[in-house]
Parts: C-alpha cells; structure tokens; sequence
C-alpha cells in the first residue's frame, strides 16, 4: 500500500504541455524529424525538469542558417567525428617484434613478491625491434605494458591484459588494446594511431612465433588512406619467417 501511495504522490507531480503544431514556422525547404516534440515537466524534490524533443511528426521545421545539418544515420555521424579518412576498405598490414635482449627488456615487476609463479597484478613492460613483413628491414620499436590477469599451470603460458603501441619511423604508430596469450594466438582492438594511421580501426592478430619475445602482428585496418607498399606487403609463411630468424641468427 506504501508503494502505490508512492507511486500515486509521484503521478501528481507530473503535467504534460501539448505543443501546437501552428506555432511552428512553415517553409518548403526544411528537414523533416520523425517524431513528435513533447514537453515533461517534472517535480522531484522541488527540482523541475523540462524534457524536449525536436519537432512534430510529419512537420516542416526550419533549419537555423547559423547551424550546419549533418546529414546521414547516428552511425554515419560517429565513423566521421571519429575517423580522419573516411575509408572502410579494410587494408593488411603485417609487423615482426622481435625481442633481442636489448633495452633491458622485458621487465618483471612482482606484484606478490613470495610468490613463485606468475599472479595477477604482475606488470611487465617492454620495448622491442619491429621489422616490416618480410623480417628483414628496421622500421622503429614497440612500446607497451602487460598486467598479469591469468597464468595457466597446465601451458606453463600466461594470459596478459596488453596495450601495445607500434612505431614506424616517419610514419606514425599503430596501438591496439585487449588480451594477450604467451601460448595461443591473440585478437586485439585497433585502439588509433597517428600519421599516416591517425584514425585507424579494426582489429589485429597477434602469433607468437617464440613465446613472447617473437612475435607478428596482422593489422586489419580500416579508416585510412592507402598504405605505402612497403607496408601493405603480405607477411611471410611462418615457416619462412623461422628461416629468416635461423640465418640471422647464424650471422
């Protein structure tokens, strides 16, 4: 009974103002707005709300000549605002990180100190070479950080939450964000880049080719002019890639 004596209390409060369609200007060219304007006024607590919505259904409404009209869907609207190249061809651009013991990196540091093996909140940073799709020239480093959420006793691998940043030389850098696997492969979310990546989106596969220390990133992007050729180049086989690593390694 309290509640519908609530309820009843709250109703009161409320009055609903019916808008005149004749107060509207008319005009030939103008934007029609699919839904009617409504007016709520609400009392809560001595505080008062007005609720507006934009127009009459089926009516003319003039647009301002100091304000622009985007045209398009709530989607259209958001790729723009967000997007500096409105291009949704998705493009394939392949990088090798590889770590060669430089930098002092990859970097440990223990969340749980008397702990043994891996736990969650364990940080690693890390910066290492990145090479173009063939693994054979430099382009720049990466720079990132991984926050141990799982180590998975039964691999011996450990699942990190990861944001990676890619930087090649005068052309910008890639980001991207999610969960990375020591023992498996890995999908991540373009999180943006700059240069000529200003705008970038989509998604990248990550393959561990040694562990965490060699590794191919497989952009998949989109929302960008088209890439120079010497980084739209397929990536190599893995087990050519494994032939490149051996021979450097020999030299």
């Amino acid at each position: 009974m309290a509640t519908t004596a609530s309820l009843q209390a709250v109703g009161s409060s409320l009055s609903f103002t019916a808008v005149s369609t004749q107060s509207l200007p008319k005009t030939s060219s103008s934007l029609s707005v699919p839904f009617p304007r409504v007016c709520l006024k609400t009392n809560f607590f001595g505080v008062s709300h007005a609720l507006r919505r934009s127009s009459v259904c089926g009516s003319k409404v003039r647009p301002s000549s100091s304000a622009a009209i985007v045209r398009g869907s709530l989607h259209d609207k958001a790729e723009n605002l967000f997007s500096h190249h409105n291009n949704d061809e998705e493009q394939v651009m392949a990088l090798f990180e590889f770590n060669e013991g430089d930098k002092g990196s990859p970097f440990l540091v223990k969340n749980n100190k008397t702990s043994q093996v891996p736990c969650i909140g364990d940080l690693v940073p890390y910066s290492n070479k990145v090479y173009d799709s063939t693994g054979k020239k430099y382009l720049g480093r990466s720079a990132g950080l991984c926050v141990e959420v799982l180590h998975d006793s039964a691999s011996g691998g450990d699942l990190f939450e990861t944001t990676t940043s890619h930087y090649v030389g005068d052309y910008g850098h890639l980001s991207c964000q999610g969960l990375y696997l020591t023992y498996a492969d890995s999908e991540m979310a373009i999180a943006g880049g700059s240069g000529i990546f200003r705008g970038a989106r989509n998604w990248v596969h990550c393959h561990n080719i040694e562990g965490p220390l060699k590794l191919i990133y497989t952009y998949h992007i989109k929302g960008i002019a088209k890439l120079p050729a010497e980084l739209a180049q397929p990536p190599l086989h893995v087990d050519e890639v494994k032939k490149v690593l051996v021979q450097a390694n020999k030299a």
